[in-house]
This record gives structure tokens, C-alpha cells and sequence, in this order.
């Protein structure tokens, strides 16, 4: 492609040969933590690994507004205030493996308020080319200067000891929802900026480091781009050793006539409508899985591992009658569709880390 009024093509990068991570790990059964936990209660999720079958903590490198969750090296990252001085990173990724533990870097990529305030250059624009705002500003994932930036802090979390790179928000916003220019060059599309992207990263850290990627559960049962925001099942997985679709059967549209999640029908999943999804964890979750894991077989030689989010909270703000709490046994149950899917990892989420612990086997 060529560049067209401003617009610089974004880099097209052959498919490596070297798409897929080197090191060997366990099946990884994990939870997400988020900061707070891992400052102020690491010791006691130590304890909770050693005792039980978790074996991995994903933990926030950058949020949800752009800030790196520890004292950076990063010459621009220290420029524009993005860290948080003083925590060094190494002492926890050193403690849990010292445990066993493996360690997975969430990685908020595009969706970044703090580097679009310092460099409106690397921000999605609107139609008038101010920077685009819908409570939160992005960084343009069809510029190679927000890959690079990105990449920064990927190599950074290698050096500091993450054994995996997860990228998160790795899309463009919803372009249903909301509009915004797009600057991509004749013949380039969203997917493709994103799929050359993760080839980019990929070539650019070490053989054995782990890469994954969040996706929206929607992708594993949606043909189309879900939203228009880059991301299809066939494509996303070139150059990852595992997608996450978060999967959480409260997230999923429900048949109430009005509230939260609903459309007034429910949503069909395999061929199945699922009326009240939060009420079926089990049969969310397999037939969810199912649907992906039937169309990655369809592409030739896409061996992509599927390490799947499931719900560790409960919605009330769900309509009446359309939320359950999620104990022992929907934890269990969500865990047990993982398996007969044919697939043997996990991670759970729940955003104030409150998990039900005693879900979780005695090892």
C-alpha cells in the first residue's frame, strides 16, 4: 500500500516462521490480580498456589487508563508520567517464581489515556483531527509508532521476568457504537493492522517468551468482525500461542424485555438459544468453545491454543431472574466445560479480585 493524504501505511509482516513460543509450560490454571493484590496481598496468594491447583497469576503491567503498574525504564514512559515510581516489579515476579508460580503481564495495548495526553500524534482522531475521547482516548493501532511504544513495555516485562505477554484491548474501539476516523491506507483493514501487529511484537521478543491475546467471547461464535474492532477468530491467532475469549455467561444477551444484557430473545450459541445465559455456566462455556475450537480446526495448519476467561463474579445488575451467584459449584461447573471442550487451561476474572477460593483443588 501506498501512503495517501498523511496516511502512512502500517508495516506488512510475512508470517513468521517462528509464530509460536519455544517454552514449555504447565497447563496454566490462573486468576487475575490486580494491583492492590499484588502490593498489598501477595503472600497470601503464594499460600493459595501451594495449596491449590492454581499455578499462574496474571497480573496488570498497564491499566485500564494507560499507567504502568511499576517503576519503568522507559525513557518516554518516565517523560510522560505514566508509572508508578518506587514499585519494582522484579521482586514479585521473582517471589512467585521462587513459589513455582508462573507470571502472565496483562497488558492493556490500544485503549491508553495517558500516552495519547503526552503524544496526541500516536492517538485515534476524530473527522476534525482532534483527539478522539469517548471517556477514555485510544492509541492508533494502525500506527507503527503505538506499536512501538507497546512493544517497549512488552520487552521491558520480559527483562523484569513475565514469563507471558497478554495483550488486552488489542482491537480498535466499536465502530458500531461509535465513530471516529480511520486512518488506514487503500487495501488495509483493521483486522490486518492488528494481525501485523502481534507479527510485529512476536519478532521482536524472545523465542521462548508467551504470547496471548483477550478477546471478547463473541468472536468464537461470530463470523464477522463482532463491532468492527479487528479482531476474527481466523485471522488474530497467526502469530499468538493462545487466545483468552473472555467467556462469561452473564455477558451474554439474555430475552428480558428491558435491563442489562438483554435484547428481549436471549442469545443462541451452537445452535442452542440460551434465554437466561447466566443461569447455564456449564453449557455457556462448552458450546462457546465448541464453535471455536470446530472453526480454528477449519483453518489449515492454525494450531492456536485456547486458554479461555470464565466468570468469578457474580452480576446482580443483571434484570431479576436472570442472575444467579457464582459459588463453588458454577466455578466448578464453568471449569468442567473447559475440560470437555477438550482443552485443559483456564483463568478466572473477577476485577476486585474476590474469588471463591474454595472452588479451587487441594493439591
Amino acid at each position: 500500500p501506498t501512503p495517501i493524504a498523511g496516511i502512512t501505511p502500517y508495516p506488512e509482516i510475512a508470517e513468521d516462521s517462528r509464530s509460536t513460543s519455544t517454552k514449555d509450560m504447565p497447563p496454566v490454571k490462573a486468576l487475575y490480580l490486580n494491583a492492590t493484590s499484588v502490593r498489598n496481598n501477595l503472600d497470601h496468594y503464594i499460600d493459595l498456589a501451594n495449596r491449590t491447583e492454581i499455578n499462574a497469576y496474571v497480573i496488570d503491567i498497564k491499566n485500564d487508563s494507560g499507567m504502568i503498574m511499576y517503576d519503568s525504564e522507559i525513557d518516554v514512559v518516565n517523560k510522560a508520567k505514566a508509572d508508578t515510581p518506587g514499585f519494582d516489579i522484579r521482586t514479585v515476579t521473582k517471589k512467585l517464581h521462587d513459589n513455582g508460580i508462573i507470571v502472565i503481564a496483562r497488558m492493556v495495548t490500544f485503549k491508553d489515556s495517558v500516552m495519547t495526553a503526552y503524544n496526541p500524534d500516536l492517538a485515534i482522531k476524530t473527522e476534525n483531527g482532534e483527539v478522539w475521547n469517548q471517556g477514555t482516548k485510544w492509541l492508533n493501532p494502525a500506527k507503527k509508532e503505538s506499536w512501538d511504544y507497546i512493544l517497549s513495555i512488552a520487552q521491558e516485562a520480559v527483562n523484569f521476568g513475565f514469563d507471558e505477554i497478554q495483550f488486552d484491548y488489542i482491537r480498535f474501539p466499536e465502530t458500531s457504537l461509535y465513530t471516529y476516523k480511520l486512518d488506514l491506507a487503500p487495501g488495509q483493514t483493521r483486522t490486518g493492522a492488528i494481525e501485523n501487529f502481534i507479527r510485529y511484537v512476536r519478532m521482536n521478543l524472545p523465542s521462548e517468551t508467551v504470547l496471548s491475546a483477550d478477546i471478547f467471547g463473541m468472536p468464537m461464535i461470530s463470523m464477522k468482525d463482532y463491532g468492527e474492532i479487528g479482531q476474527t477468530l481466523e485471522t488474530i491467532g497467526t502469530s499468538l500461542d493462545y487466545i483468552c475469549p473472555m467467556i462469561y455467561p452473564s455477558h451474554y444477551a439474555n430475552s428480558a424485555p428491558k435491563g442489562l444484557m438483554s435484547n428481549g430473545v436471549g442469545q443462541t450459541i451452537n445452535g442452542i438459544k440460551f434465554t437466561h445465559p447466566d443461569l447455564k455456566p456449564y453449557e455457556v462455556v462448552y458450546n462457546t468453545l465448541m464453535v471455536g475450537k470446530d472453526r480454528i480446526a477449519k483453518k489449515e495448519g492454525y494450531n492456536l491454543n485456547v486458554r479461555p476467561y470464565i466468570q468469578g463474579f457474580t452480576l446482580n445488575s443483571l434484570p431479576n431472574g436472570y442472575w444467579m451467584n457464582y459459588g463453588v459449584e458454577e466455578y466448578r461447573a464453568q471449569i468442567k466445560a473447559v475440560y470437555d471442550a477438550g482443552y485443559d487451561e483456564w483463568i478466572f476474572w473477577n476485577a476486585p479480585n474476590k474469588y471463591v477460593e474454595d472452588a479451587f483443588l487441594p493439591e
